[in-house]
């Protein structure tokens, strides 16, 4: 089915009401209490907004329509959220050539040997390594490393996955 045909065979409206149902306890659950003007409906207005302009890849989907919105939802609102809250790895002391402190550099290193000591490979090494010397962005990150986008986003993923894992261990030497 295309997408018209889609909207039209479901009923959108209670698929709406369950979307901002679902909006505003997934960002409760996630701990986002500052919506910062934003709506849960806005949320789910934007992921629409997203599949009709094709940004979410309708046609290619391998589940349900109803699957495939909510799924987009949930991508949605944790980017949202993950835009939302600060970067574990902003904790870090931002080095810079010839300003770094001997401390500094120190917890640096001492992280990037428990990175590499988890199993990091040399990306995930050198995205926290621009995230140390305050390169955030992701677009940014790519033209540094000479890099897509899309992998950079790949690398992001599974550095803060360890990260998380490694946390505990991390702050003692901070």
């Amino acid at each position: 089915m295309t997408l018209e045909e889609e909207f039209y065979a479901n009923d959108m409206e209670d698929i709406l009401d369950r979307m901002n149902a679902y909006a505003y306890n997934h960002l409760r659950r996630i701990g986002v209490k500052d919506l910062r003007a934003t709506t849960p409906l806005d949320l789910v207005g934007e992921v629409i907004l997203k599949v009709i302009e094709g940004d979410r890849d309708w046609p290619n989907a391998k589940c349900s329509f109803k699957v495939f919105l909510f799924g987009c939802l949930k991508s949605h609102l944790n980017n949202y959220a993950k835009s939302h809250r600060p970067v574990f790895v902003n904790e870090l002391p931002e080095i810079r050539d010839g300003e770094a402190t001997g401390d500094e550099a120190e917890i640096v290193i001492k992280a990037i040997e428990m990175l590499k000591t988890a199993g990091s490979d040399t990306d995930e090494i050198t995205v926290f390594e621009c995230w140390c010397e305050g390169i955030t962005k992701p677009a940014e990150i790519a033209d540094f490393f000479d890099r897509d986008v899309k992998d950079v986003y790949n690398i992001e993923k599974r550095l803060e996955r360890r990260l998380a894992k490694l946390k505990p261990q991390i702050s003692k030497i901070i």
